[in-house]
């Protein structure tokens, strides 16, 4: 009795760590029974290999391809994944080639069935197996029934003969036919009873375990954040205190969770295992979790080389990229000197070069990512492409026109300029967008596809060189001297702190308009930025020199009657009163 608890016992704490797995099942009496078609066959094969201390056979080596070093043998294909054939969850043998027009997953579940109706039959006898041989293929019949049929091609992947094959399965069959019944009996019922109250008792012990811990722990980093606050310590090291409290706190809130899902999960694959009804549920439910990570771990050494492939292009991708940004930071700075591009648009060229050389290297290492040839990545692309094609036009104008913008040199960073009807300082130049800055603080974000499009005037470009001409116009009437307005105007310039003095100041008499006279002074200066502030003070001058002078600004409009004697000439034109000066003789003398 203390032998058949101690196995019962083993094999509950076996059940609860999972290592039970699904091709080694622990059979009453403490036998483990693995299905030999997961096992390479130790029968002699003509293909095999001579034993030491034997005579090598004649046996021809094999041909080896061209490109292998002399004295290497060829690196064995894996053998192929074959399909289970189960009885009560666990793998009895597997299928691996097809028969006529059954492929091996038919014919496995053809061979569930059948052996299932054999578990269940209450005469069955291990003795009525009985194994033919025709054309190359071993039929297992039972009773004269039809059981299974091993081909040829199944037995060279097991490396046996077709017969050897078939005594195999039978075998395989004979005992997981027994293992059916002995966990029906009820005695192995009343086992799994107990294994699922202890596993239950275990489970709860564990998460109250779990809980307390987990309490016990965030108290102790609470109050090693309290002791760290109240003693007298740096500040610094009171906010990395802070700082890893937090993440520890963070991570056992995470933690708790993800620990007890864990152990529920083992406790409800343990307690499927114990009862029959169960045990096909617990292998589907181990194989739904391991089968992905399986795939993963094969996927990952199967593509070891695209891998290598791609850290290889990374590495040197980011070598160029240092590269690059080391030579923009120094053309920004002005050491050296890029053909075509100013120092200001170092920057934006970087970034121009950085996204095409991103571009390039993920086109190059796209054929190696696992998974880049399957329907479901190829649709992601086009999805993508699609979406790119349809709402990147106008950000692919932009591009365009922040390249053009890039070597044209329209305007540097700090420059005064109008685009359309925004005015104001270039603050920010870029491959998309240009940021400028109005003379009232407001920061406006232009497309480059606009400037290509549009006019771009830029006040800093002549400015430097002392050309950039200012100019304001005022009206005046008619009774005052032109040559008196063109001097007060020229003063009023001059007097203008921004403005210079070479060149000269000049005025310009536009139009000449039914009542008054509309002059125009022009002024050259260095400073575009300021502009403003010189118009207004320019302004000021005017409006000072003008009434100091005694000439009125304005537009003066008639509407009175005149009897022809009262003039608007100036009065250093007229002769004597009510009649004009004229240097022409007088027709009547």
């Amino acid at each position: 009795m203390k032998t058949n608890f101690s196995k019962h016992a083993l094999r509950v704490i076996a059940s609860m760590l999972l290592l039970v797995g699904p091709g080694t099942i622990a059979a009453p009496g403490g036998w483990a029974a693995t299905p030999a078609d997961d096992l390479p066959s130790t029968e002699s094969t003509p293909d095999a290999p001579p034993r030491e201390g034997t005579a090598p056979s004649s046996m021809p080596a094999p041909d080896l391809p061209p490109d292998s070093p002399a004295g290497t043998a060829p690196t064995p294909a894996p053998p192929p994944k074959g399909t289970p054939v189960t009885l009560d969850g666990e793998t009895v043998f597997h299928i691996y080639t097809s028969l006529g027009p059954y492929s091996p997953e038919e014919r496995a579940e053809t061979g569930r069935e059948r052996i299932l109706r054999l578990a269940e039959d209450p005469l069955f006898d291990e003795g009525l197996f009985t194994i033919e041989t025709q054309d190359g293929k071993a039929t297992v019949y039972y009773r004269g029934d039809l059981m299974s049929v091993v081909t040829p091609e199944e037995a060279a992947v097991k490396g046996t003969t077709p017969e050897d094959l078939a005594e195999q399965r039978i075998d395989l069959v004979e005992k997981a036919i027994e293992r059916y019944r002995s966990r029906r009996l009820p005695a192995s019922l009343l086992w799994a009873v107990v294994e699922f109250v202890v596993s239950t008792v275990f489970l709860l012990v564990l998460l109250v375990g779990t809980t307390r811990l987990h309490r016990r722990l965030i108290a102790r980093v609470q109050a090693r954040r309290v002791a760290s606050v109240t003693s007298r310590v740096e500040k610094g090291r009171i906010a990395l205190v802070e700082r890893l409290s937090g993440f520890q706190l963070q991570a056992m809130r995470l933690l708790r969770p993800v620990v007890i899902v864990l152990l529920v999960a083992v406790y409800l694959q343990a307690v499927f295992l114990f009862f029959p009804l169960t045990r096909s549920f617990a292998w589907g439910i181990l194989d739904y979790a391991l089968d992905p990570l399986s795939s993963l771990w094969h996927g990952l050494l199967s593509n070891v080389g695209n891998f290598a492939f791609i850290l290889v292009v990374l590495a040197l991708t980011t070598g160029l990229l240092r590269a690059l940004r080391w030579l923009a930071n120094e053309a920004e700075q002005g050491t050296i000197s890029l053909p075509g591009v100013s120092p200001e648009w170092a920057r934006p060229m970087h970034r121009l070069a950085r996204l095409l050389v991103i571009g390039a290297v993920a086109v190059v290492i796209y054929p190696y990512i696992p998974g880049s040839s399957t329907a479901a990545f190829k649709g992601i692309g086009i999805l993508a492409g699609a979406l790119f094609t349809v709402g990147a036009s106008s950000a692919a104008g932009n591009f365009v026109g922040g390249v053009a913008l890039m070597f044209s040199g329209a305007f540097r960073i700090g420059d005064r300029v109008t685009i359309g009807e925004i005015s104001g300082d270039v603050v920010e130049t870029g491959v998309l967008i240009t940021r400028i800055r109005t003379p009232k603080n407001e920061t406006v974000s232009v497309p480059n596809s606009s400037l290509l499009n549009g006019r771009v005037v830029n006040y800093s470009a002549m400015a430097h060189q002392g050309r950039l001409i200012l100019h304001t116009t005022v009206t005046i009437g008619y009774d005052a001297p032109w040559r008196k307005v063109h001097e007060l105007l020229v003063q009023a310039a001059l007097r203008t702190s921004a403005i210079e003095a070479e060149p000269a100041p000049f005025v310009v008499q536009k139009q000449l308009n039914d009542f008054f006279v509309t002059y125009e002074i022009n002024a050259c200066t260095r400073n575009a930025n300021a502009m403003l502030n010189t118009y207004g003070e320019l302004h000021q001058n005017i409006q000072d020199l003008f009434n100091e002078a005694g000439v009125e600004i304005m537009s003066p409009h008639y509407a009175s009657l005149r009897d022809g004697n009262a003039t608007t000439l100036p009065e250093s034109y007229r002769h004597q009163e009510g009649e004009p000066r004229s240097s022409a003789p007088d027709p009547s003398v």
